[in-house]
């Protein structure tokens, strides 16, 4: 079931044969991963890329009070890894955790670059996937820069209600920069 959700998602940026994606797909590992199991340590090298095939994670670093905070989420076709960490062989700067049971295909390093000097096609699917995380990472930004904390509630539960639906409320308060109490009062006023 993994493999075919990753077959897909490839396919839909470049495709290739069957007989491709079958070698493509045995680079990677398969994992389950039950709801807040960690698949990646702060201060762990940074050795894996993820797909989600099934749940969701969400990669994070823990400020100097001890909160959790939330810079992405990966749900369903999307990838997720310390992407400076990965690409440098060094320890990562965050964590991973999954918020659901989730369904997880993996590559290491070495297979990744293996993966791509055999197949050169797929660096066109990657730099999809990496100029689309970078861009979603910006409208955060913009999110967090140009509206007042109910404005920017509003709009990324008007944009991505899956989210809103699916992510526990102080994740997604940690990820707009807002306190798990503040969204609570925010939601509570609007239906005031």
């Amino acid at each position: 079931m993994s493999e075919s959700v990753l077959k897909n998602h490839i396919n839909s940026y470049l495709p290739l044969s069957e007989e491709e994606l079958s070698e493509i797909i045995s680079y990677f590992e398969y994992h389950t991963y039950k709801k807040k199991e960690i698949l990646i340590l702060t201060g762990k090298r940074c050795n894996k890329l993820f797909f989600v095939s099934k749940g969701c994670l969400h990669l994070y670093f823990i400020d100097d009070l001890g909160y959790k905070k939330t810079t992405q989420f990966a749900m369903e076709n999307w990838w997720l890894t310390d992407f400076l960490a990965f690409q440098n062989q060094k320890e990562s700067n965050f964590s991973i955790e999954s918020i659901e049971n989730s369904e997880v295909l993996s590559i290491s390093f070495s297979k990744y670059n293996e993966l791509l000097n055999t197949f050169p096609s797929l660096e066109k699917y990657f730099r999809n996937i990496y100029e689309t995380a970078y861009g979603a990472a910006l409208m955060r930004l913009k999110y967090i820069n140009s509206y007042s904390k109910e404005e920017m509630y509003f709009r990324f539960q008007e944009e991505f209600p899956e989210f809103v639906q699916r992510v526990p409320q102080y994740l997604l308060a940690s990820f707009l920069g807002l306190t798990p109490e503040y969204l609570s009062e925010i939601k509570k006023n609007r239906f005031s």
